[in-house]
Parts: C-alpha cells; structure tokens; sequence
C-alpha cells in the first residue's frame, strides 16, 4: 500500500513557469480577462449582499494579477468594504496600497481623499496631540522637551495612534541620558512595533529611522506584513535584506523560516496528497476509521502493482489546533504535498484552513463550520453544515410535501438554538409561516409543559372556545354536576393543531420522550388509514396528521426502536445513508463491510469520497503546482459521491444533494424523490379555533 504513512525526508520538486494562459472557474483565459471575471464575480456577489465571496474575489485579483488594469478596481472595491464595516482601521490598507501602488489609477485620487478624511478625523480625535506637538516645538531645553514627548506618547496610545506613539517615544528615547530608562523606552517602542502598528506606521516609520534601531524591528515587521498579505516577492526582498543588513539579528530565526516558507511555497511534488486526521489524542478513533475510508478509497488495497501517479500521506492534527497547523506545513515544507484533505472538527479545521491560506495550499475541508471557506481562495469544504441540513429540510417540506406552517420545539442549548433561527429563517424566505414555537431544557427529561403550551392546553383560560364552553358548564343544577362537567371539559378539549410540519434539532435518547408527549396531547403523526381511523374513533373527532422533521441527528436505527410509531413518516436530512439504493452508495458499504466487518457512518464517507474525488483530479488534470490544483477543484462537477454528486465550480462550498429520509414501519428509509407537482397541505387546523 502506497503512501499511508509520515514520511521524514525532505522530497524532490517540479516548479513551473508564470503561464500566458490561467484556469478561473475551469476557463482558460489570459491573466488580464481573468482579473475581468474575477472582478465582476465579486461585484456580483457584493450586490447579492455575499461580502464574504465578493472579499475572496478581490482579494485574488490583486494578489494573483498585481499587473492588471482591474488590480486598482479591486483595491478600491475592498476599501470600501471595509469602510463600511468596520471603518478607517480596517480600510486603510487597501486605500494606501491603491494609493502607492496605482498612483496613475483614476481609483487613486479617490483613495487619497477617504485617507485624508480618515486622517482628518483621527486628528480630530486626538486633539491633544496638536497642543502638544506645539509645546514640543516651543520648549526651551531637553528635559521639558522628554516631559512633552512623553506626555505626546501616552495620549498617542490613548487615542489609538500606535504609529504616532511610537515616533514620540523615538523622541524621548533620543533624550533620554540613561541607560536603562533607554532600553526601558526601546522595550516599549519594540512592543508597538510587534503588535500595534500597521502597514502604513511601519512605512512611515522606516522613512524616518536614521539608526538600526528601530529600523532592523521595523524591516523585520513589514515582512512579516508582506508575507502575511501574501505579497510573497517584497516579503522576500525585504527579509533578504534584513538579513544581509543585520547579519547577526535577533529576528534571525524568524526571517529564515519565512523565507523557507515562501521558497517550500514553489515546491510541489505532483500527485502527493496531504490527509490531516487525528490519530492520537481524544479524537483518534475518528482519524482511524477515516484511515480506513482513505485506504479503501485509494484502490490499492489488493493491487498487484500500486498506481505511482499518486500518493497519499498522513499527519496527525491530534484534534489540536497547533498541531493541525504544524502538520499543514509540515505537508508544505517536508512532503511538498499539491493538496491537503481532512480536518474534520473545528477545533482542528479552523487553524488548519488559516495556514493553508497562508502557505497557499488548497485545503478540502470536511467540517462542518459554517464560515470556513471565508478564510480565503484556497480553503474549499466539502462538510454537511446545519445551513445546507435546513436548506435541504425546507425546500423538502415545502415545496415537495406542500407544506405552508410549521411549529418549532427546541433544546435550551447552543445546537438547538442555531437550528431553531436557520430552519425559521429558511422558511420565512420561502414565505411560509412559523406558528409556535417552544423550548425544552437541555437535560429535561419530561416534555408535558412544552407539548402542551405548543397545541394551547397550558392555559385553557386563554382560549374562547374554553371559555365558551365553560360557561355552558356554569348552567348545570349543582356544583357536583359542574365540577365533573369543568373536568370532562378540561380533558376533552381539542389540541389547536395549527401546523402541517413540527421541527424538533434533537437526538435519540431525548426524541424518545418527546415524541410520545406529543401523542398524549393528540399530536397525531400517522398517515396510514387503519391507524387514522382508529384514532378518530377514540378521539370522537376527526384528526390532521403533523409530519416530525428532523436534522441528520435523528438519523439512527436507535430512534424508531425505541419511539416506535411515534417517530412513523418523519422527514429527517442526512448527508449519508447507508441503506441508500444508489449504485455508489451499495458498492462503497459493501466492500468497506467486507474490509473492516462494520458499517461505514458519514465521517467514513465523507473521506472516502474526498480521498477518490482528490485522486481524479491529481489524474485527470495532472497539477504540477498548488495553484493549478486550485483551478483543477474548481472544475469539479457533478462527482459522483457517495455522500451525493458534488461540484466546486460556483464557489469553494461543496454543492450537493443530501440526502432526505424517512421513517416506515418502523425502518428508515430514503423519502420518495420529488413529484411533478407537490400536495395540497391545508394550512388551517382541523381541530379548535385559534385563542382569542
């Protein structure tokens, strides 16, 4: 079996030349009609209200095509994103760089007036500082002028002017005849520089510096800036000379391992796959059952002669932050891996995606975290979010089983309370109705208050036809007569079903004590006419059935076992299913049962199809760098999955269908797929009139 182990040495590399023609999207096209595209996608996904997509797009046309005419555009698209959202701070970079950078642009006027606004207005703020700068000019000899420095530095601060700051505390430290309240004065101005400053403090500044200090901190800073944006080529000319200037600095260390970053960046052996799991630490399980998938998925198990085109190799994340970002550039740096696949769990997918965008590596995520792809253009998902989960649901309830409204019952804790607003939301989009609502705590384990309050049985006083009826009570000869008639009345009175669909974001272990609290309040979940019937003779009364929904939590045999009939025809998502009639689907469970003598779950899945589908593209497209695999993702399209067919040509989310299932006679099954046309589903109850 080829390349499922850690491999030590440093491996050989392929490096390409700067092509005339690019792939945006699967489309060949010339750098300049590509920075075009990229531009008017993300101008697109801005109208459309998607910041974070239209974000990626500009940010890829200024950094992948710095020499097109469309570079400025973008700038000037990004600065006032920015502006809007978080103001001067977050918008100046993209204003200076435009400024400095495209001074021919016509964009470039435009960016120089929002920075002397941003600038007045910081000015404005700090008011003192002009007072004060007087003073320092007015003062008559270097001990009042340290005084008025220093006061000059401690409202800089104040006022959030860390550049500001830091040129006053040059002053003081220029004055002052002390050693040690000098190196106390240079510690202060180091501490600025590493963690407060920006881009446009550092450039100032180094314009100013007239010794080393503080200009070998500040050229070692604005590499580490370069590098960060990824301006790869002045970040390494700037720590290349850092170094040659201060040979014997003491960000010696720092400076070469950028540097070997940026050269480990163009250092690609073609067809070596990273595969990042937790095998160690409390998650290990998971990383070895998805080793499992991966292995089987290779098709090389029980190969004769194992296919040398490609090669997977693992690192372990440990389910550690630290050590998912560690592995990632161990991938890049010591494996020279084109793509990495993996990172499961947030805890672990978060800082992994990070420092792949960093090291511009393409990352195929599996978590399910919402905003992970948001880290940039080389952080692509192939997860099952909750949003995608709802989206599924919804579009399934409404527009294939005809529903209009729906009543929601929730857990008090974090999952619960994310799936109430995102299935409410999506059904309000879709211009249906959320009737009731109510909630259950997370360790409840009797569920009558909430049942009740859901169908208007908690305060029957509330309710006219009570009260109606009540009064008809009041009517009888004694106070005998009228207690039984009150006690009759209280158990006879109708539940208000006013919904066709009821959400409930839970498990198995709880859903097995809601769902019979439902039956006694006469939520009745039956569709089969024997039983319907039976019901409404018991009842005296005719019944509308109410479909359960569910997210992919409910998709466990361990549920109909034990709510049985309670749980019958609930629609539930999942983004696999085992017992699925698809072809991919049969073939994937049986030879995994065969291998490992158990059913594969969706983790197993997931890195299965995301093993298969990073072998196709290394094979078909044959990327000798990490951008060209990039690219290559991005031409996925309808991949037959088992997990269901995906495609990564709109964005780097993953789209797929997932799959909808159901519950039948006691087994769970896939839902029927959509019919021409979706029922007819009455929005009014059949049961009492609504309070009043």
């Amino acid at each position: 079996m080829i390349g499922l182990f850690i491999l030590a040495g440093v491996l050989s590399s392929t490096t390409a030349c700067g092509p005339t023609k690019v792939l945006i999207d699967g489309r060949e096209m010339s750098p300049e009609d590509a920075a075009a595209y990229l531009l008017a996608e993300g101008r697109k996904a801005q109208e459309a209200g998607d910041l974070a997509n239209a974000k990626s797009d500009y940010k890829e046309v200024y950094e992948r095509f710095p020499e097109s005419a469309r570079a400025a555009d973008a700038l000037a698209e990004l600065g006032a994103i920015y502006l809007d959202e978080s103001g001067c701070k977050g918008a100046l970079y993209y204003y200076e760089r435009l400024a400095r950078d495209y001074a021919s642009s016509p964009r470039a006027g435009s960016a120089k007036e929002v920075m002397g606004r941003c600038q007045a207005e910081g000015d404005g703020k700090s008011g003192a500082l002009v007072q004060l700068e007087n003073q320092y000019l007015q003062s008559g000899n270097d001990a009042e002028k340290k005084e008025v420095a220093s006061k000059a530095a401690d409202a800089a601060m104040e006022a959030g002017e860390f550049g500001q700051a830091a040129d006053w505390l040059l002053k003081v430290r220029s004055l002052e005849r002390d050693d040690a309240s000098k190196r106390a004065v240079e510690a202060e101005i180091l501490e600025l520089i590493d963690a407060k400053v920006t881009f446009q403090d550092v450039r100032s500044l180094l314009e100013t510096a007239k010794s080393d200090f503080p200009a070998e901190a500040l050229t070692y800073k604005l590499g580490r800036i370069q590098y960060h944006i990824r301006d790869l080529a002045n970040a390494k000319s700037t720590l290349e000379s850092l170094l040659s200037t201060w040979p014997s600095s003491s960000y010696l260390a720092g400076a070469k391992s950028m540097l070997e970053l940026i050269e480990a960046r163009s250092k690609v052996v073609p067809g070596k796959i990273g595969v990042l799991v937790p095998i160690s630490g409390k998650l290990k399980a998971y990383g070895e059952n998805a080793l499992q998938a991966v292995k089987l998925a290779s098709g090389q198990m029980n190969a004769a002669k194992p296919d040398t085109r490609f090669e997977f190799v693992v690192r372990d994340s440990k389910g550690d932050p630290a050590a998912a970002a560690q592995a990632v550039q161990d991938f890049v740096t010591v494996d020279g891996v084109v793509a990495v696949f993996g990172a499961l769990f947030r805890v672990e997918a978060e800082s992994a995606a990070t420092k792949a965008q960093e090291l511009g590596v393409p990352l195929l995520s599996l978590t399910a975290a919402e905003d992970i792809t948001e880290t940039g253009p080389f952080v692509f998902r192939n997860g099952l979010t909750s949003s995608a989960q709802m989206d599924a649901l919804v579009e399934y309830a409404m527009d294939v089983l005809g529903m209009k409204r729906f009543s929601i019952l929730y857990p008090k804790h974090p999952y619960g309370e994310a799936m109430l607003h995102l299935f409410w939301d999506r059904v309000e989009a879709r211009r249906g109705e959320v009737s009731g609502v109510e909630s259950y705590g997370a360790n409840d384990t009797t569920f009558t208050g909430p049942v009740k309050r859901l169908v208007g049985r908690s305060r029957l006083d509330l309710r006219s036809d009570y009260r109606l009826a009540k009064r008809e009570c009041e009517k009888q000869p004694d106070s005998y007569r009228k207690a039984r008639c009150v006690r009759e009345l209280d158990a006879s009175i109708k539940p208000i079903v006013d919904f066709d669909g009821l959400f409930i974001p839970d498990y198995p272990r709880s859903l097995a004590l809601i769902t019979p609290a439902l039956a006694a309040e006469d939520i009745v979940v039956e569709r089969d006419e024997r039983y319907i019937r039976r019901i409404e003779r018991t009842l005296g009364r005719t019944v509308k059935p109410v479909t359960l929904l569910g997210a992919s939590g409910w998709n466990s045999n361990e549920l109909p076992e034990k709510a049985g009939r309670y749980v019958e025809n609930a629609i539930f998502i999942d983004g696999f299913f085992a017992d699925s009639e698809s072809k991919e689907v049969r073939s994937f469970v049986d030879a995994f049962r065969r291998e490992f003598k158990r059913t594969p779950g969706l983790p197993e899945a997931q890195f299965y199809d995301a093993a298969r589908l990073m072998k196709e593209v290394v094979l078909k497209e044959m990327p000798t760098t990490r951008e060209a695999m990039r690219q290559a993702l991005r031409k996925v399209h309808d991949f037959p999955g088992v997990t269901g067919k995906t495609s990564l040509v709109e964005s780097n989310e993953a789209k797929r269908k997932v799959s909808v299932l159901t519950i039948k006679e006691g087994r769970i099954i896939e839902a029927p797929p959509p019919s021409e046309q979706a029922p007819s589903v009455p929005a009014t109850p059949a049961g009492a009139p609504p309070a009043g």
